[in-house]
């Protein structure tokens, strides 16, 4: 039996597991290492925040998934991948040989080397640290003295506009509705990488929620209670939630495996590490030496999982590995909080319920695919 290892839960893998379920992997042994047993689903933790969802309609079940297929799960984290002896090693001591592997663990937030950042901020990422969103967000309201409650959102892009809207409702239901908000983005405009017609949908919608923005701004240090901002200048809060961009994970620099300059996992069309032979990676943990402009975004680790999958199978039984293309714009669909959403495609943008009832279809349909796979 030939010994696949997959590393990290991620959407990339759901669909190797998906094929394992389906007896696409024959002669193989199949062993999934996630420092979680949860997997949650990025696409619904705005919603999740806001209160439309539960945690159970967000999250994956991996040790049910292992044995419902007949794998095995190891609830630990990666340290090393020794390429030559085909080792990985794990956080607890422990090591995993393999004959192909495969790398999903996604990203790590930017500027967390900021001082007091690590101390002090209510990360996102890695996406999993949503789990102790809500408890934290109740103690914060709990905790909270006559004044308004402030809290402040590091990060303008998608993940801290939806992050900022979906807290307003959640704030409210929680009986904070004098609470100020305030998005903080490094850009001169919120969605900075999507188009002009987007940004001002979502500045529309900020606008309805009084949430409050400062553009064009860094950030110099986090306090535990305040948030320094570049030129010196004190915000006051009392919940800082760090929404920012992607950094590589340090596992693969410290493999010595092939990166890009920022660290990523350097795969090819076929998401193959070169040099490598057995050893694939997807989504937000790697990039393509093809295609390096790829952004670190959902629905390009959802694309890569089919020929992830496909690929695996076929390295293990000597077959041609097919090549992955990624597509140069995709449809995105952002929850505004009010039961709205925010539909974009390149140039095209608009905004509505119906939005949301589609996101909401979307969403619950990928959930339902791969929670079928234990049900």
């Amino acid at each position: 039996m030939k010994q696949l290892v997959l590393v990290g839960g991620g959407h990339s893998h759901l669909f190797v597991l998906e094929a394992a379920a389906q007896g696409k992997l024959p002669g193989v042994e199949l062993t999934l290492v996630s420092p979680e047993a949860r997997q949650v689903y990025s696409g619904m933790v705005p919603g999740y925040l806001e209160g439309r969802y539960d945690l159970d309609a967000i999250s994956i079940d991996l040790p049910r998934i292992a044995r419902r297929i007949g794998a095995r799960f190891v609830e630990d984290g990666a340290k090393r991948v020794e390429t030559e002896s085909r080792t990985l090693h794990l956080e607890s001591g422990g090591t995993l040989p393999f004959d192909a592997a495969s790398i999903a663990i996604g990203g790590v937030p930017t500027g967390t080397t900021l001082p007091g950042v690590a101390h002090h901020a209510t990360f996102l990422k890695p996406i999993n640290r949503v789990l102790t969103l809500l408890p934290k967000i109740e103690e914060t309201v709990r905790n909270a003295g006559p004044e308004s409650l402030r809290v402040v959102v590091v990060g303008a892009g998608a993940a801290g506009v939806e992050v900022a809207l979906t807290l307003r409702t959640r704030l409210d239901r929680l009986g904070a509705t004098h609470s100020i908000i305030t998005l903080i983005g490094a850009s001169h405009t919120v969605l900075h990488d999507r188009s002009r017609k987007a940004a001002e949908l979502a500045e529309q919608a900020l606008d309805r929620r009084e949430i409050t923005r400062r553009m064009a701004t860094g950030v110099e240090e986090i306090g535990a209670d305040y948030v320094r901002l570049t030129g010196g200048k004190v915000l006051p809060a009392d919940l800082i939630l760090w929404t920012t961009g992607t950094d590589a994970p340090p596992l693969f620099r410290a493999s010595g495996l092939p990166t890009d300059a920022k660290g990523f996992l350097l795969v090819d069309d076929t998401l193959a590490v070169p040099g490598i032979p057995g050893l694939f990676g997807g989504g937000d943990a790697v990039s393509m030496a093809t295609a390096p402009k790829t952004p670190k975004a959902g629905v390009y680790a959802v694309r890569m999982g089919p020929f992830l999958a496909r690929n695996l199978a076929a390295h293990l039984a000597g077959r041609p590995l097919a090549s992955y293309t990624p597509q140069d714009t995709f449809l995105a669909l952002l929850n505004t909080g009010d039961g709205r959403a925010i539909l974009s495609r390149g140039q095209l943008a608009t905004s509505g319920r119906w939005a949301m009832r589609l996101k909401d279809r979307i969403d619950r349909g990928f959930m339902r695919r791969f929670q079928r796979l234990y049900a």
